[in-house]
């Protein structure tokens, strides 16, 4: 993945394909051999680090905090559909980073007094999901940033909804 952003001679970045699946949200932090790990949720912590002393571990944490929003943004911009199943009210999308979001069918009238055949005729794209037949196209960057719109996000329970 690229660089995020460069501050104070820091390098903040993401690595790609890291973990299967893919781990929580979190950055890595790098200058003059030094390295750290953090965590973004449900606060931001070190993970791991090495080469760097523990008031250099406090101010990073202030700037991963500060930039947490942009930071997930960047490492979702990377995420794109892979699937979509349905249940009675909720359709569900699997991403590539491992996530499933659920999002409830009332939220698209279309969708929801369709088919389960009509449902079935997704086109999946870098871009979004779109049902041709049914004239409804769902931006893909609805998926990049979850603040943006009120999803559930999917536990592996079936059926359990936890909003975030």
């Amino acid at each position: 993945m690229p660089t995020v952003f460069r501050h104070l001679g820091f390098r903040f970045f993401f690595y790609s394909n890291e973990g299967s699946p893919r781990e929580p949200v979190h950055i890595h932090v790098m200058k003059d051999g030094g390295e750290a790990k953090f965590w973004l949720r449900p606060e931001v912590r070190v993970a791991r680090s090495s080469g760097l002393d523990a008031k250099t571990l406090r101010q990073l944490a202030r700037i991963v905090a500060d930039r947490a929003d942009m930071i997930e943004e960047a490492r979702a911009m990377s995420t794109s559909a892979e699937s979509v199943r349905f249940d009675n009210d909720v359709m569900w999308v699997h991403l590539s980073d491992g996530r499933i979001l659920g999002v409830p069918l009332a939220w698209f009238p279309r969708l929801m007094d369709a088919t389960p055949e009509a449902r079935a005729q997704v086109s999946i794209s870098a871009y979004g999901l779109h049902w041709e037949a049914l004239d409804e196209d769902i931006s893909a960057r609805a998926f990049h940033s979850p603040r943006r719109m009120t999803f559930s996000v999917h536990l592996g329970i079936s059926n359990a909804l936890r909003t975030t």
